[in-house]
């Protein structure tokens, strides 16, 4: 295995762990939402409780509470939304420093040189300086906070003008414990905290990577780009994939919302640091996710898929994209046995 080629397969596997990393941090920040919002319905109950004229013609106090209570809805999602714009700064900055280093050391070890590490400072910027779909991180969380608020009031207005009761609109806002809360318009917010915090992680992601390429530049002559090729890489992606740009010329990722694709870096002739000259070896030939997997020890394929869903992978001839729906949720095995049953009972029989 050349040395191009050991980068790419040791870049490939990281994305695996990327893509945990990304819905773990997801996770985290949606927690504090999810207190938050339990608080909201809260004090929402209460205030509404005491809001007694309900219908197109309210009167003068009824109109006055309503102003306040639309106020504190504003001033609530204000104040969550900074403490969750905090967290997950704080939490990008850590990962910018950690991601540089590693995607360092992924050259370093088969080129067996030393990489220079970009500054702190530099990386920081990653994460809150440097924008990523048009937009910066804060200014990101400010579109979402102004969004929920806006969802939240209008709802409590509809309600009182429509004549529902407390617990109509709360329902509405919360959703429906039969549906998990899926049905509630909150949840249109949990979901785009999710997607930002996705897609600011892996913006952060190739950041920190490119900053190591950028001051080393000497070594690291240029990058190539590596999609997860399954039925939901989009089309840029696919068209990207494989690729090999200039350093610092390679199209920004992510490249849409919830991008899972990387680039990785490519070495031509270059010298170490004595005056052995060393050669990366060619490109390597285009591999997908799948085909990188199907090349994987069994242990790496059940680290990813799970012990069942692996002897799927490698006994059925399953293409991985049989593994997850269309927004990328995976199945469960109980939902694969279904779809699948064929394959199922000759590999499980």
């Amino acid at each position: 295995m050349s040395i191009n080629e050991e980068i790419q397969d040791r870049g490939i596997r990281h994305m695996v762990w990327l893509e945990r990393y990304k819905t773990s941090t997801a996770n985290k920040i949606l927690r504090l939402l999810n207190k938050a919002d339990g608080d909201l319905i809260e004090k929402l109950a209460s205030r509404l409780a005491k809001i007694e004229d309900r219908g197109f013609d309210l009167g003068k106090d009824t109109t006055e509470r309503l102003k306040a209570l639309q106020k504190a809805i504003r001033e609530d999602r204000r104040a969550v939304y900074a403490v969750l714009y905090n967290e997950t700064k704080e939490e990008l900055f850590d990962f910018a420093v950690y991601e540089s280093d590693f995607q360092a050391k992924i050259i370093e070890a088969p080129a067996e040189i030393d990489l220079v590490r970009p500054s702190v400072t530099q990386l920081e910027a990653a994460a809150t300086s440097q924008p990523f779909r048009g937009r910066l991180l804060r200014e990101w969380y400010s579109g979402l906070e102004t969004s929920a608020a806006q969802k939240v009031s209008d709802a409590v207005r509809i309600g009182i003008v429509e004549g529902e009761t407390t617990d109509q609109i709360v329902r509405r806002i919360k959703g429906t414990r039969a549906r998990q809360y899926k049905d509630g318009l909150l949840e249109a917010s949990r979901r785009d905290l999710q997607t930002v915090v996705r897609t600011a992680t892996a913006h952060v992601a190739d950041r920190a990577a490119n900053d190591v390429w950028m001051v080393n530049a000497d070594i690291i002559k240029g990058v190539k780009w590596v999609s997860t090729l399954d039925g939901r890489t989009s089309p840029v992606c696919r068209q990207r994939d494989g690729k090999i740009y200039e350093v610092g010329k390679a199209p920004a990722i992510p490249a849409h919302f919830n991008c899972r694709s990387r680039t990785i870096a490519y070495l031509g002739e270059f010298k170490t640091k004595g005056t052995r000259a060393s050669s990366g070896g060619p490109v390597p030939e285009d591999t997908s996710y799948g085909d990188w997997l199907r090349k994987q020890p069994k242990g790496v394929q059940e680290e990813v898929l799970g012990v069942k869903k692996a002897k799927l992978f490698r006994e059925g001839g399953l293409p991985i994209d049989r593994f997850q729906d269309n927004l990328g949720k995976s199945y469960t095995l109980d939902e694969l046995k279904k779809r699948d049953s064929e394959v199922w009972n000759r590999v499980f029989k």
